[in-house]
């Protein structure tokens, strides 16, 4: 029995941030498991590929073309596909894969897991004929014994965290347990894709923030209870980590093997256990192993002392990114309930600038209970720790993700703009895209109109920075010479 692991291509709308090629490490994981056991596996990314990709002003498919996936899988052969079906502004991906596979032969058994089918595994069954098993929350032993399934050594009734059909039916079985010991699952099956496309920092066509980069989650769970977050929903919360030895051990196999120079830990709480995560940083101190680490998934900035700090840029930790979603306190508490004293922030980016190490934070705003004013404060928040630390300003638009409390409330109160398809959902999420909450308080318009003015007020504090830094400014002008004329064109112009 063949299984084929399929990541499907993706859409980008103008305005779009460049693609990034990570590693498609949910499929690498199940592979990974399903060889354990004896199955033939292998991983199609057909959303990584060595197109150009350029944003004209155009929607953009990435990836390969449908044809030539189902070029592909024919083959290929397979008897059973897995399809990764990522958050929903990406989803419709998925199904035109599924579809495609059909086309090619109705008796593949079509599966499908991820964050958004696991939220409304029944109704997206429903909608969609050419699925024939959706796996809710973890996939790596879901999809084990789907395999065992089709050899006939298990029932589909037996198998927890599935929906399935069955007599003309929808069924859906109990939640799988959430896998307690992370230790137990190899490492991903680094060699069933082509490393070197994802190592290269010149990939053409994606972004690549460091040169020989990839990506690991070294932890699952989040514990905490953000209004507009579906990962507990996805991934429990129960906080479930590596060990430290784990962690050690799995970062050395890549630096040895694959040469590989920076990690990032795309973990959504890296450093919820304190005690684990200093075990990380000395191990990596210890074993003297030379590679660069970033935590680009944000981490929280309330676990972070100034010593711990030393310990992780001595460790080799390149750049810390937090979520600090507001800058308005009673919208941290009341409304998005993320549990986080601004004024811990404030030290972190002091104590952090003090030693010297690269930060960014994370900004959301247009959350139902926000007033125009309230959003104002967070660019205000934002700007000032740009201004004063150099805290790099990442802000978004509020998106009511499937499942989500913020969902729930927007459904329920009428503040959905507009219909939830994918594109809709798609757009909303790009820098340039609009907004899909409006209240009596605003409307998508306006929130749009503060987060491009708080983006034109930062790009102009980041460049007057390059300026007054040479070493900043030479890079600039390689990396970002528009900005460097910019710059100088509005100073002729005064």
């Amino acid at each position: 029995m063949k299984i084929l692991l399929i990541n499907p291509p993706q859409t980008f709308y103008p305005g779009s941030e460049p693609p990034a090629g990570n590693l498609p490490l949910g499929l690498m994981y199940i592979a990974a498991v399903l060889r354990k056991a004896g199955y033939e596996v292998e991983i199609l990314d057909a959303f990584m590929t060595e197109k150009d990709f350029c944003d004209n002003g155009e929607t953009v498919n990435v990836g390969l073309s449908f044809e030539e996936i189902k070029q592909e899988v024919e083959t290929r052969k397979p008897d059973i596909v897995g399809l990764a079906g990522p958050f929903t502004s990406q989803i419709e991906n998925t199904i035109k894969t599924s579809n495609i596979i059909k086309e090619v032969n109705p008796d593949i058994i079509t599966v499908v897991g991820g964050p958004h089918v696991t939220l409304i595994p029944k109704e997206f069954l429903e909608e969609n004929p050419n699925f024939d098993v959706v796996v809710t929350g973890e996939g790596e032993y879901a999809m084990l014994e789907i395999a065992q399934y089709i050899e006939g050594k298990k029932q589909l009734e037996e198998i927890q965290g599935i929906a399935y059909r069955k007599n003309g039916k929808i069924i859906l079985n109990p939640r799988r347990p959430f896998i307690k010991d992370l230790d137990e699952l190899p490492y991903p099956a680094y060699d069933l894709v082509n490393m070197e496309k994802y190592l290269n920092s010149k990939k053409i066509g994606y972004r690549s923030f460091q040169n020989r980069a990839i990506s690991m989650v070294t932890s699952r769970g989040c514990p905490f209870n953000c209004c507009f977050c579906a990962v507990h929903l996805h991934m429990g919360q129960l906080f479930r980590a590596h060990s430290a030895k784990y962690v050690l051990d799995h970062v050395e196999y890549v630096v040895d093997k694959y040469k590989v120079k920076n990690v990032f830990f795309e973990d959504d709480n890296l450093t919820l256990d304190i005690k684990r995560f200093e075990a990380i940083c000395d191990g990596l101190i210890e074993r003297k192993i030379k590679v660069g680490w970033e935590t680009p998934n944000g981490v929280r900035a309330d676990f972070l002392n100034l010593d711990l700090l030393k310990k992780m840029k001595k460790s080799g930790c390149k750049s810390v990114f937090v979520g600090v979603e507001s800058g308005d306190q009673r919208i941290l508490d009341d409304v998005i309930c993320k549990s986080l004293d601004l004024n811990r922030v404030v030290e972190f980016a002091k104590n952090s600038r003090k030693i010297g190490l690269k930060t960014g934070a994370f900004y959301i705003i247009g959350f139902p209970g926000e007033t125009k004013e309230n959003m104002q404060k967070t660019v205000d928040f934002a700007l000032m720790l740009k201004r004063k630390y150099d805290v790099g300003m990442h802000l978004f638009m509020a998106t009511p993700s499937y499942g989500t409390r913020l969902y729930e409330e927007c459904k329920t109160k009428g503040y959905i703009d507009r219909n939830l398809t994918w594109n809709a959902f798609a757009q909303a999420r790009q820098p340039k895209g609009l907004p899909l909450i409006s209240t009596d308080e605003f409307t998508p318009t306006e929130v749009k109109d503060i987060a491009v003015k708080a983006l034109a007020e930062y790009k102009k504090l980041s460049v007057i920075g390059h300026i007054k830094n040479p070493r900043k400014a030479l890079k600039t002008a390689f990396d970002q010479p528009q900005l460097i004329l910019k710059y100088i064109k509005n100073l002729a112009s005064k």
